[in-house]
């Protein structure tokens, strides 16, 4: 029997639209509107990866960047340099790939929600709820940025941004999940912030 596996964040509105994978119940679609939109990409499988050489490893053949505060988005795969011995890695290919076998990888998935702000007016949302800056210059996609959102440390991944929209994606432990959530909801409902789903994930 498949183990029913629970997000730590639920919506107050029902899922048009969704899937079950890996004993995940995935939301793929909210309905029509036009965002910005807040996603739970809890579900989504997480790695921390720690080894006093680094350089050594490369998930899913992906080379891991080589300062901290780097990323790299390739294939479905984001890989965010941390510290001199850590990475984490976040697979959004929704499960195509296998998982790595290396003992020096923790698969994180269950303790850490992952959450995306995209859309229109994403990066107002931010601005909200974070005094990190990112929309600064400085700033060149995909990078991380480790620090606190609503209080909560988290690691933050800009993965993308243009003059009108921008992906935001953070991971933090799981039991801030539904907090975060409702309060960044409540954050930015005055410029249209609605729950979405894989589906409006833009990579």
């Amino acid at each position: 029997m498949e183990i029913q596996r629970v997000s730590p964040i639920r919506f107050n509105i029902k899922a048009v639209e969704t899937e079950t994978r890996d004993g995940w119940q995935v939301a793929l679609s909210y309905g029509h509107h036009q965002g910005p939109f807040l996603i739970d990409l809890s579900h989504r499988r997480k790695w921390d990866l720690q080894s006093s050489n680094l350089a050594r490893y490369r998930p899913f053949g992906i080379s891991i960047p080589d300062k901290p505060g780097q990323s790299v988005f390739r294939n479905g795969i984001i890989i965010n340099r941390m510290s001199r011995t850590q990475c984490y890695v976040w697979d959004l290919a929704a499960g195509k790939v296998r998982a790595p076998q290396s003992p020096s990888y923790t698969e994180i998935t269950d303790g850490h929600a992952l959450l995306a702000v995209t859309g229109p007016s994403a990066l107002a949302v931010m601005e909200r709820v974070t005094n990190l800056d990112l929309a600064s210059p400085s700033l060149s996609p995909p990078c991380l940025i480790q620090g606190p959102i609503l209080h909560v440390a988290c690691q933050i991944v800009l993965l993308s941004r243009s003059k009108s929209e921008a992906t935001v994606l953070f991971s933090f432990p799981r039991g801030y999940g539904q907090s975060v959530a409702d309060a960044l909801l409540h954050s930015g409902r005055d410029i249209g912030l609605v729950p979405g789903g894989e589906s409006q994930l833009k990579l």
